[in-house]
């Protein structure tokens, strides 16, 4: 009788910890396959921020002032994500399970890379909203829903973590709308009408309320398996890949929610387009920064801001203002700041 190469339960096991979340993101952004009908590898997306005043006018009077729509172009290169198995027929006979598990695994290592990146894109989004408390609350969502200023909140939900779960299940205000109403990891719930889902990874301390449209998923090629095979070894090769890229392109319908970091001790100044900062940080502080945006909060990933050399000025790009944090080495926001330009 041969020997078993691996253990069902080992497999099993395996399989379980490739499994970072149960949530289908594919589910929560928008595809866009116009990268399938050219050449190119790349896509330039503008985010687009509008600026404006209502004016009370008498009979003949013009506007004092006019909107503005002001826009930061970013590139994102389409990358290919590829995933190799390999395996000798003498290892097959001996368990074939292996193969269907290699199948699946890899299958799973793509999906939660997506996950990821969905959730990377996600942590882009500028508009901020510092909780009152140590965790966030019914009343907390309530007000981060009413900074949107969307009358109509169709087509939003709200991301959280377990931290964010267990705080609102234990909220009066929460118990008390829903009557003993739960949300179950992965399963839609609702906070003030609001579609509510649960992920690890969404960071500790945070919710996320946003929307379909936000982050678009830009299709070259969709995931495809192609296999080879050397008949004089009997060596199998597996390739998994799939061409793309995950990208935000609009967050004005979208918050992050969070404790608020202690204010930094900064300046800007705008002249000709460019902008002058300074900024006060303790040792082995770094400061990174983006346009447009509110002060970061704690637990912020800011990996996708720009980091400030301390010395450069900075291309306003239109901007009306801009945030500024001093982070630690292990990238963790320390102090914030949004000034005015």
């Amino acid at each position: 009788m041969p020997n078993t190469v691996y253990e069902n339960s080992v497999l099993e096991t395996k399989l379980t910890e490739l499994l970072n979340s149960r949530l289908e993101v594919r589910a929560l952004m928008s595809v866009d396959d116009s990268l399938t009908e050219g050449a190119g590898l790349t896509k330039v997306i503008n985010r687009y921020t509008y600026s404006g005043t209502v004016e009370m006018l008498n009979a003949g009077e013009a506007n004092g002032s006019a909107g503005a729509v002001t826009f930061c172009p970013e590139t994102y290169t389409v990358r290919r994500y590829q995933q190799t198995f390999r395996y000798n027929d003498v290892e097959a006979m001996k368990d074939p399970a292996m193969i269907d598990a290699a199948l699946e695994g890899m299958a799973d290592v793509m999906t939660n890379q997506i996950r990821a990146e969905y959730f990377s894109q996600l942590m882009l989004i500028r508009n901020r909203h510092a909780i009152a408390g140590n965790a966030v609350t019914y009343a907390d969502i309530v007000e981060a829903l009413g900074d949107l200023g969307r009358e109509v909140e169709d087509g939003l939900f709200i991301l959280m973590g377990t931290d964010g779960r267990s705080a609102i299940r234990t909220d009066a205000d929460f118990m008390a709308a829903h009557q003993g109403e739960l949300m179950y990891t992965g399963q839609f719930g609702t906070l003030c009408g609001v579609p509510v889902l649960f992920s690890r990874l969404v960071p500790e301390g945070m919710v996320i309320i946003t929307e379909k449209p936000a982050v678009k998923f830009f299709v070259k090629r969709e995931a495809g398996l192609e296999q080879s095979r050397d008949i004089e070894k009997k060596e199998n090769t597996i390739v998994y890949e799939r061409h793309g890229v995950i990208a935000l392109v609009d967050d004005t319908s979208s918050v992050i929610l969070g404790k608020s970091a202690p204010t930094l001790t900064a300046t800007a100044t705008l002249a000709d387009g460019k902008i002058t900062l300074t900024a006060q940080t303790e040792q082995g502080q770094t400061v990174r920064y983006m346009t447009d945006a509110d002060a970061p909060l704690l637990s912020d990933d800011l990996s996708g801001w720009q980091e400030w050399n301390g010395v450069s000025t900075v291309d306003a790009g239109g901007a009306s203002r801009i945030a500024l944090a001093a982070v630690d080495a292990a990238g963790a926001v320390k102090a914030s700041v949004s000034l005015a330009l």
